[in-house]
């Protein structure tokens, strides 16, 4: 029988089973999924948080009661594991499934360094303006329910990557003390650190070789990213997506992070006619926080899926 997450540890602790054993399991366990990667994995693109150490059973508070939003849910996981089986035969396809794999092992590492209390988020107050400091203090104050994908996706990201250049991050510990021997391993770290979040438009797709064309919206800077799901999507035109993207041996891919809006919402509208006319590169962190709090508060309206 499966342990609940908020059950006592079964190794006699008497702490609940997800401040204690939870993520050693949860490592063994994505270790063992990596080395088994199948048709019958969900193991899509656009609900991508299996590669980064989460499955969906494992979160309780973010489900809807929306049958026909799970019914094309399903559907559509199903559609996009037929594709990579035929995709997967693809020199592409293959490099990118490769250093997915390396990003989930890194992933599930930086989670257990955080879980162990081996990482302490730090501000350079010297780099920021007292009115930024003000967005950092309200951005650590936000609550994260790691009990949901969302939360702990939000959690993770803001703590693994370099959201902002105050403040230090699990990635940058990860270069300083050398981490891994391998060179491959430490060149990723370092393009981890190069990731980009930002919000993003598609302005097409390649079905049959599953790559995707996305542009920034503030910036317009664009890239071509291997994405197997949402390449299949009909009106994948109609959404913008919020997300990291990483580019390592020319592939680049979005982490994981995934906040999805439709273009009619009033919501994104206002925010990006707001920060088109105050943009900033260092805003990013800002962004972040508007951003995640409104899904935070409204959780359905990311459940935006097109078939």
């Amino acid at each position: 029988m499966k342990q609940g997450r908020n059950e006592p540890c079964g190794c006699g602790s008497g702490k609940k089973f997800k401040k204690c054993c939870y993520l050693k399991t949860r490592n063994i366990e994505l270790e063992n999924k990596l080395k088994s990667l199948s048709l019958n994995d969900d193991y899509d693109d656009y609900d991508d948080y299996n590669d980064d150490g989460f499955d969906d059973d494992e979160f309780e508070d973010n489900e809807t009661d929306n049958n026909d939003f799970e019914t094309q849910a399903d559907f559509l996981r199903g559609l996009t594991n037929l594709r990579r089986y035929f995709l997967e035969k693809k020199p592409h396809i293959k490099e990118y499934d490769k250093i997915r794999k390396m990003h989930g092992e890194v992933i599930s590492a930086m989670m257990q360094y955080h879980y162990d209390g081996k990482f302490i988020q730090k501000t350079t107050d010297d780099s920021i303006e007292k009115s930024k400091k003000e967005i950092t203090i309200h951005m650590l104050e936000s609550s994260f329910n790691l009990d949901t994908q969302f939360g702990a996706q939000s959690f993770y990201d803001m703590h693994i990557y370099k959201t902002s250049s105050n403040l230090s991050c699990i990635t940058e510990d990860f270069i300083e003390k050398k981490r891994y021997k391998k060179p491959e391993k430490m060149e990723f770290l370092h393009n981890m650190l190069k990731s980009n979040l930002g919000l993003f438009e598609i302005t097409s797709a390649n079905f049959d070789e599953g790559f995707v064309n996305i542009k920034e919206v503030f910036t317009g800077r664009e890239y071509k990213i291997v994405d197997v799901g949402l390449s299949g999507q009909k009106n994948n035109g109609d959404i913008y997506i919020y997300t990291r993207i990483i580019t390592h041996n020319g592939i680049s891919f979005g982490s994981g992070l995934s906040y999805v809006f439709e273009k009619t919402d009033s919501f994104i509208r206002n925010h990006i006619q707001y920060h088109k006319k105050n943009y900033s590169p260092n805003g990013e962190f800002l962004r972040f926080t508007q951003l995640y709090n409104h899904l935070r508060d409204n959780p359905q309206k990311n459940n935006v899926v097109y078939v």
